[in-house]
């Protein structure tokens, strides 16, 4: 598969997570169709480990996304992922921001095509 071309501007959401390790901001930019392409994380405090990690992942997790990565895949790999400290950690805060950005793009579609979700009025 090839990588697709950055263009020069991508709407985004960024969401603020509390985790074990602090406030971290995961940010996921979407294409022109609202398709995940693009995530960003930043730690709430300068100089933490788990940045540099974070941007290796996110780095890679990005290209994936770009070469055609199912992001829902995403989701399943990154969701349930422990510490020592236990399950609010850094991977399920991404997971669960990339989650939200689908069942938000899936709730658009079904609003632009009549559905009703639950709980809808």
């Amino acid at each position: 598969m090839k990588k697709k071309a950055r263009p020069g501007s991508l709407p985004s959401v960024t969401f603020q997570k509390e985790t074990h390790c602090g406030r971290i901001y995961v940010t996921v930019a979407m294409d022109h169709k609202g398709n995940p392409f693009e995530i960003f994380v930043r730690f709430g405090k300068a100089g933490h480990c788990g940045a540099a990690v974070f941007d290796g992942l996110t780095r890679i997790l990005s290209y994936g996304l770009r070469s055609g990565l199912d992001p829902r895949e995403a989701v399943k790999a990154l969701g349930g992922i422990g510490c020592n400290y236990g399950k609010d950690t850094c991977m399920n805060a991404v997971s669960e921001a990339l989650r939200e950005v689908l069942d938000e793009a899936g709730a658009t579609v079904a609003g632009h095509l009549g559905l009703r979700g639950p709980g809808a009025k």
